[in-house]
């Protein structure tokens, strides 16, 4: 019997279970013992809820969990970050093992819960946390072992994806895609993590420190999100036969690495221009089995939970990397070298700025109500300090790289 405890009874959580609830006799035939959900922690322990579960099982005491010497093994599907590493952290050097979804404790805590991991001899799997439902992680740190990864690059959330489907294939404006895409279920009420990159650069960080095998932190990483794009920019990318996506990219750079999350110009027959809905792809590169491509579902109740329970299958099977995956390599951030050609619009129409800003491009694509152009092959930081310099607000303009 392997002895499990789930922290959260949420949506993912939920999911969880009913895998388990369904999937129990093949699950025991694989093993050749049960899965056992032993104990479930939840905010409030008397909230009615649609699936059918044992109350016995339901606690709010964390230490009824992390206390049982029964419970080998801890899923933590909270949406917390501070409590929720926390839990992690005394389940850790409780001996337990864990599998988590939580991008947010993962990448802040990336080193320090490996490291603890570890140090007491267990698992610590997050293969839910990085694109949902899609195998990437684990296959990931397989071919490190016969690889050097030179890159890996991603349409890692589902939300701005579907925004900007909806966006090139409807003519929707931006706020209009936004509020049905919160309607359906895909965007929080406050969606500013996900427009604004902050969950692609999380996954990005996970990403990036595992294939280079060298730390890459949150703020090591450019971002650039979605939040403002609008008709206008729709417009201008179709006319060059092109798409925008939301897409991480790392990968090493002369003595160093790069890591960067921006949209991103793509011919419209390219494979990440097709790539669509609330779909995600991962793609890395090893210096001999060349370049893999991973596509599927990013978030979800049922793809989400599979991720988690293929993680703890494999540790039931004890069939996993069980040394410490995170290298040591020494990385310089070449950031700052960025280059090639950028997508550009600026608001302000100000005769002085926009006379400066044509001074970047190497085709002006409209002039009107906005201006857009196509840069020259240019380094990112001169865009960057020029719109500084002509004091061009956030707000104000839109950016999108070449890839």
């Amino acid at each position: 019997m392997l002895n499990v405890g789930i922290l959260g009874l949420g949506t993912v959580g939920q999911g969880v279970v009913e895998i388990l609830n369904t999937r129990e006799k093949e699950v025991e035939k694989l093993l050749g013992k049960k899965i056992r959900v032993k104990k479930i922690l939840v905010n409030d322990i008397n909230k009615e809820r649609e699936l059918e579960i044992n109350q016995d099982i339901i606690t709010d005491n964390f230490k009824e969990i992390v206390e049982d010497e029964e419970i080998q093994l801890i899923v933590e599907v909270t949406s917390s970050i501070e409590e929720g590493y926390s839990y992690i952290k005394e389940g850790l050097n409780k001996g337990k093992d864990i599998v988590t979804a939580n991008k947010a404790i993962v990448s802040k805590y990336f080193e320090e819960l490996t490291a603890l991991a570890m140090e007491n001899n267990v698992a610590f799997l997050y293969e839910a946390s990085v694109a949902g439902g899609i195998p990437v992680l684990k296959p990931l740190k397989e071919h490190l072992a016969i690889n050097d990864i030179e890159e890996v690059q991603g349409i890692l959330n589902g939300t701005c994806n579907y925004i900007l489907t909806r966006m090139f294939e409807e003519g929707l404006g931006y706020e209009d895609v936004l509020k049905e895409a919160q309607d359906l279920g895909y965007a929080e009420a406050d969606p500013a993590a996900d427009v604004e990159g902050d969950d692609t650069l999380r996954k990005l960080r996970i990403l990036s420190t595992l294939a280079l095998q060298g730390e890459i932190l949150e703020g090591d990483i450019i971002l650039e999100g979605i939040d403002r794009i609008n008709s206008f920019d729709i417009e201008q990318i179709k006319k060059i036969n092109s798409r925008v996506k939301l897409i991480g990219e790392g990968r090493y750079l002369e003595d160093g690495f790069m890591a960067i999350v921006m949209p991103s110009i793509v011919d419209k027959d390219s494979y990440f221009a097709n790539v669509d809905q609330a779909f995600n792809s991962v793609a890395f590169k090893g210096n001999n089995v060349g370049e893999l491509k991973f596509y599927g579902a990013g978030a979800g109740k049922l793809p989400t939970a599979n991720a988690i329970l293929m993680d703890v299958l494999d540790i039931a099977l004890d069939n996993y990397r069980q040394e410490n995956p995170l290298g040591d390599k020494k990385l310089k951030n070449n950031n700052e070298n960025i280059k090639g050609k950028f997508y550009l619009r600026i608001s302000n129409l100000d005769k002085d700025i926009t006379e400066k800003v044509k001074k970047l491009a190497d085709k002006i694509l409209a002039e009107e109500e906005y201006m857009g152009i196509i840069t020259k092959e240019i380094e990112l930081k001169y865009i960057y300090e020029t719109l500084e310099k002509l004091k061009i607000e956030r707000q104000e303009y839109f950016i999108g790289r070449f890839i």
